[in-house]
């Protein structure tokens, strides 16, 4: 009897706190909605502002020419892949470490779009290549499929347009960069047949057939990956750039453009592989605060009004990190944002 008693008040006791987490989830969803369609609301009148300009003919959006670099010209080379409808996360980039115009040793900064089957966004992308004049348009359709081939087409243009280039760096467009402080270490420790950022080794295809990075046996017979540097970002040294891309045309293509460039194509030439502490690489590691990547390089995914606010911050050498800013906190604050908006 007094057992099962106690079984019903556990029973009970359940009841009760899946009542409240289902009451807690449904209150918590009704009051984010807002912020939901705020959001929405901003990224529809950024592109009604752009849209506007095609429409009035006061900007001419055929593709621009870019000039051609010659020896030496350009230290740093950015190029950083990007889908057509990312234009929030190009504009905060131009707003902060990709404000490069002024910056000694000469830095470079390009993004590589492909091709959208949204007409619209494809206008868009191109007016706005109008005002900045920042933009490479690959003949690639826009999918997860296709990042290869992105980063052979950086490759093909950085070998052609940008001779005598220093350094090479490939990054995602969710990625803050402390760029001074990459440029500090270039000067002081330079780098040559390699291609550095965050190793991977030992890493093995995933042959389960459902998983959405399954490889077959036919498109990769090893059981181990090369060493290659995860492709949320890393540095080419400038020495191998063409090497590197001659090795596209050699080496079997293959879908996770990490692997294959800094991997496969990389072990081709012959270049060395090099782990650099300073490249954060692993989903949002390190709170949204400028003040935490002071002597950090890169870190990865991260919103562009966090961006923008995380490089003022690292602007200013008195600054704090916000409470919520702290390892445990913001990772709360994700969760929440997964879940609700």
């Amino acid at each position: 009897m007094k057992k099962m008693q106690a079984l019903k008040r556990r029973i009970q006791t359940i009841k009760h706190i899946v009542k409240w987490v289902v009451i807690i989830y449904l209150l918590t969803y009704i009051v984010c909605l807002p912020f939901r369609e705020s959001k929405k609301g901003a990224d529809e009148t950024s592109y009604t502002l752009l849209q506007a300009y095609v429409e009035s003919g006061l900007l001419e959006t055929a593709p621009m020419r870019h000039k051609t670099y010659s020896n030496g010209e350009v230290f740093l080379l950015i190029m950083v892949p990007s889908a057509v409808s990312n234009f929030e996360q190009r504009d905060a980039i131009r707003r902060t470490w990709g404000n490069v115009s002024t910056i000694k040793p000469t830095v470079l900064l390009k993004f590589v779009l492909g091709k959208s089957k949204d007409t619209v966004h494809q206008s868009l992308a191109e007016t706005e290549n109008s005002i900045h004049n920042d933009i490479l348009f690959e003949e690639i359709l826009e999918t997860y499929e296709n990042l290869s081939q992105k980063s052979i087409a950086l490759l093909r243009w950085a070998s052609a347009n940008c001779n005598g280039v220093k350094y090479l760096l490939k990054i995602d467009d969710d990625m803050f960069l402390n760029l001074p402080r990459l440029l500090n270490e270039l000067n002081a420790h330079p780098k040559t047949n390699t291609i550095s950022g965050c190793i991977v080794s030992g890493a093995s295809p995933f042959r389960f057939a459902f998983s959405k990075w399954k490889i077959s046996r036919s498109e990769y017979k090893n059981d181990y990956y090369p060493d290659y540097i995860a492709g949320t970002a890393y540095l080419i040294s400038g020495d191998i750039i063409s090497n590197l891309h001659r090795a596209t045309q050699n080496v079997p293509y293959f879908i996770f453009e990490d692997v294959y460039i800094t991997g496969l194509c990389r072990k081709h030439i012959g270049a060395v592989a090099l782990e650099n502490k300073g490249f954060n690489c692993g989903y949002r590691n390190r709170g949204p605060c400028g003040n935490n990547f002071r002597y950090q390089i890169t870190g990865h995914h991260y919103t562009p009004r966090e961006i923008q606010r995380m490089w003022l911050e690292l602007q200013d050498r008195w600054s704090n990190c916000r409470l919520v800013d702290h390892y445990f906190f913001y990772k709360l604050v994700d969760l929440f944002k997964y879940m609700f908006l």
